[in-house]
This record gives structure tokens, sequence and C-alpha cells, in this order.
């Protein structure tokens, strides 16, 4: 079967559209964006591991914990 120059070009003219149509929207990296605000988020530690975050009397519970972020 031999298909003519008309149905070819127009096959490819078709088959063009269909890739810019997929690849429009395709983001390879994401647009990173600021924070609108700089306001600072509270975070408030009550566990770690299962036990009860206690500080000392005679302290101010400066001290640094460490902190894993999930997500």
């Amino acid at each position: 079967m031999k298909i003519d120059a008309y149905t070819r070009i127009v096959l490819t003219v078709i088959a063009g559209c269909l890739v810019y149509m997929v690849a429009k929207d395709l983001t390879l990296v994401p647009e990173a964006r600021a924070q609108e605000t700089a306001v600072v988020t509270p975070v408030n530690i009550v566990q770690i591991a299962g036990s009860p975050v206690t500080a000392p009397r005679d302290s101010n519970f400066e001290a640094s914990l460490p902190v894993r972020v999930l997500d």
C-alpha cells in the first residue's frame, strides 16, 4: 500500500500537534517561588522519639535540639 504525499503531510502535522499538546505542559524543573510573607512559623516540640521534652529547672531551655524534618 502506497501513501500519497498529501496524506503523509497531514499525518505529520497531526503527529506534530499531538506532540506539542503533550510537551507544552511538561515541566522538567518545577518553578521555585519564595515565601510571600516573612512570618516565622512557631514550632512546639512535644516529644522526641516518644519521650516528652523537659527542661532542667535552672535553664531557659535555649539549648539546641536535633531536628529531622519529614516532608
